[in-house]
């Protein structure tokens, strides 16, 4: 912990571990279960570590959450479309599956932290295999998502 005291009002803070946190952004749904945050008499919430989000997300990204999800090839200059990473066929513009991932990643203050990241899933017409969006974008959005996440629990950034 940073410090004992809230930067806002000078309150006493400790640490609270929050339920349930969610967040959505382009089908990526995030659910995190057990988040630590100070939390001062007031109300007021922060993150253990100034660089507690970052290290958060980068945890995320490279966990097992995301094993087993197979990035789509994105093609064309002005209308850019999916493509099957294993026979290069345009997939379906509409998901059509989703992926559920779960990981427990270690954070400062205690017991690790329960994720589990929806990711939707496109369909091959040709060989049937299924992938998600562009590795870029995947995680752009799963960042996205997180943030929301955070926001929603009224967890100001910084």
């Amino acid at each position: 912990m940073t410090a004992h005291v809230c930067r806002q009002c000078s309150a006493d803070v400790s640490v609270l571990r929050l339920d349930r946190v969610e967040g959505e952004n382009s089908g990526i749904h995030v659910t995190i279960e057990g988040l630590p945050v100070l939390d001062c008499t007031n109300g007021h919430r922060r993150f253990p570590t100034p660089d507690f989000p970052l290290e958060f997300i980068r945890h995320l990204v490279e966990s097992e959450a995301l094993d087993g999800v197979t990035p789509a090839v994105q093609k064309g200059l002005f209308r850019k479309r999916l493509h099957c990473p294993a026979c290069g066929k345009e997939l379906s513009a509409v998901a059509e599956d989703r992926r559920n991932g779960r990981a427990h990643l270690a954070v400062p203050e205690g017991d690790p932290v329960a994720v589990e990241v929806i990711v939707p899933l496109y369909r091959c017409p040709a060989c049937d295999k299924q992938a998600s969006e562009p590795e870029s974008g995947l995680q752009r959005d799963v960042m996205q998502a997180v943030a929301n996440a955070f926001r929603s629990a009224e967890i100001p950034p910084g």
